[in-house]
């Protein structure tokens, strides 16, 4: 029974589905073209999807899930996204408006953009982006060098000024062990530093890096070309008195470090009271007078290193 009632109810679905098919068929027969296009639903223009988030997308989803945040988390919220440094940014630029550090014309993006671009490029601003660009990795540079010194060290027990003469005499062969362009051509030094052009400072542009070290060895008494070097060497310094200074720009006033300056017009790139230096434990410093003065003081000072007696504060400058 209950088999019969189920066909008779699938027929009649049947039978309903075919009545509404041939009603709707005789309709749209009698339907006039006017009256078709009228029934189609409105067509909108739409540009291609987008394929790949874009970071204001980001932006406003960061945004939106903040927003859908109880308030009192929403400041958290924002505070651990990635816009966070966006937000402060922002902040210190209304504040900077506020006070006319920053000169708008109106309160836009554009006006925003061209206040910023003279601020950081417009008179002169790009010569002193460059010039803190050049002095940072010219202090890197010394960086490696100092590096190289202290991983000869570690190879040699000590530098290669504080070596016995019979080390010395092995290891420079035919090299004077006391020449600063012998050093850097030594075959561990200059694996440590990496490329010829770690020894030329981009503030020292009247220098002209070498293109490679093939061609120059200590051993045969070979050595790199002063003009090719930015940087000078402290026979005095210690690879066991972290204080003292192993290397610095050659831009010092004379070959001693006690009263040393650093002097305008040698180094184009830098000026009077400019120049940087690397200590015995590897760091570097962007330093002035006063800081070299202070640091020459402590290097002098030192004891208790590979040599006996007072540090020496000799400078061995390319000339």
């Amino acid at each position: 029974m209950k088999k019969y009632i189920l066909l008779n109810l699938t027929g009649l679905f049947v039978f309903f589905l075919f009545t509404c098919m041939f009603i709707s068929c005789g309709k749209s027969g009698k339907s006039n073209p006017e009256s078709e296009e009228s029934s189609k639903p409105p067509t909108t223009s739409v540009g291609p999807k987008a394929t790949k988030f874009t970071p204001q997308m980001v932006m406003d989803a960061i945004e939106y899930m903040a927003e859908k945040l109880p308030e009192e988390d929403r400041e958290d919220f924002l505070d651990d996204s990635p816009l966070k440094d966006l937000y402060r940014i922002t902040d210190k630029l209304n504040r900077d408006v506020a006070e006319g550090e920053i000169k708008v014309s109106e309160i836009s993006g554009k006006a925003l953009g061209e206040a910023l671009y003279q601020k950081m490029f417009g008179s002169g601003g790009m010569a002193k982006i460059r010039n803190k660009a050049n002095r940072l990795k010219c202090a890197q540079n010394l960086g490696q060098i100092a590096k190289a010194m202290i991983s000869f060290a570690w190879d040699y027990g000590a530098y290669p000024w504080h070596l016995l003469p019979e080390e010395k005499k092995q290891i420079f062969g035919k090299g004077n062990p006391e020449h600063l362009g012998t050093i850097f051509a030594l075959e561990v030094i200059q694996l440590g530093l990496g490329s010829p052009s770690t020894l030329r400072s981009p503030c020292d542009p009247d220098r002209k890096a070498i293109a490679e070290f093939k061609g120059y060895s200590a051993r045969e008494n070979k050595p790199i070309p002063h003009a090719a070097i930015s940087y000078g060497l402290c026979p005095g310094s210690d690879d066991k008195l972290p204080n003292t200074i192993v290397s610095l720009t050659r831009n010092v006033s004379g070959a001693d470090l006690k009263g040393a300056t650093f002097l305008g017009n040698v180094m184009k790139g830098l000026e009077a009271s400019q120049g940087n230096f690397a200590l015995s434990d590897g760091s570097v410093i962007q330093t002035n007078n006063a800081q070299l003065k202070e640091a020459s003081l402590r290097h002098a000072e030192a004891r208790g290193g590979n040599a006996p007696g007072p540090t020496s504060t000799k400078i061995w400058l390319p000339k």
